[in-house]
């Protein structure tokens, strides 16, 4: 009843994911074949056919190898009858097998939230949500402003978030390609990067990873320089050192951990193609 994806099972599984999520063939199809593969992608198929699925995207979380949850969805006609607890159950003991110690997920609703919560999963992944934030202007303030690529994100992860979940190189792809197609910049100093959108006469920080309040505070300027707006919002994660003391806690991610579990004073995961 429970197995993986076949190459033959695609027609079927990019259907499921566009009635679940909305999302194009292609982007449906590159998520199976390209960031999870093939091999990484769990089926319920109680009458032969897959009516349920999961995407178990490789990852890394301060250096043990793990699985992101992505693309969770069923035929709304077999709702209700327990598959997706079973294929959580079946791809946990599979990745358990290959030496992948945890689950990570973002719920797509507080509901959801709960249905996770019932099957082993926590909150770890807060995020510290900071409103109206007046930017200083500073008009000797200077950065790099859309130079992030693809392998250049995952290089910063690593330098300014290492307790970060980390993306496999084919999932940083997509997410900074669809970043920046819906008009998000970067801005990049030695001390630290962001990525915002512009927004009214708010500019929203949904990253922000520096070495201090000093750095954060330069590319805040540089990009108020860059734009003229004086103002952000800015989402950091719950174990962030920017700022402290300001903003408000929001329930993000969640974990699973199948083995020991590592220490999660760094625990970071944001941006994760959702």
């Amino acid at each position: 009843m429970y197995r993986t994806a076949k190459e033959q099972d695609l027609p079927a599984l990019t259907g499921l994911w566009q009635r679940a999520f909305g999302d194009p063939e292609e982007y449906a199809h590159k998520v199976m074949t390209e960031i999870a593969g093939l091999d990484n992608v769990y089926l319920a198929c109680p009458e032969g056919e897959p009516v349920s699925m999961l995407c178990a995207v490789p990852v890394t979380m301060e250096g043990m190898p793990g699985a992101y949850l992505y693309g969770l969805a069923t035929d709304p006609a077999f709702q209700g009858k327990g598959l997706m607890t079973g294929l959580l159950d079946y791809a946990k003991n599979q990745l358990t097998m290959q030496g992948r110690g945890f689950g990570v997920l973002v719920p797509a609703s507080a509901s959801l939230q709960g249905f996770y919560a019932k099957r082993g999963f926590e909150p770890v992944f807060r995020l510290r949500r900071i409103k109206n934030k007046a930017i200083p202007r500073n008009l000797w303030a200077t950065a790099d402003f859309d130079s992030v690529t693809a392998a250049r994100l995952g290089q910063l992860r690593q330098k300014f978030a290492p307790g970060g979940v980390m993306l496999p190189a084919a999932g940083w792809l997509a997410e900074i390609l669809s970043l920046y197609s819906q008009g998000a910049t970067t801005v990049e100093t030695a001390g630290g990067y962001g990525i915002y959108f512009e927004e009214g006469d708010t500019l929203y920080f949904v990253e922000l990873l520096a070495d201090s309040d000093r750095d954060a505070k330069l590319l805040l300027q540089a990009a108020r320089e860059h734009t003229g707006l004086e103002k952000a919002e800015i989402t950091l994660g719950e174990h962030s050192e920017l700022l402290l003391g300001e903003g408000r806690l929001e329930d993000y991610g969640m974990a699973a951990f199948w083995g020991s579990q590592p220490p999660l004073h760094r625990a970071y995961m944001r941006l994760m193609l959702e």
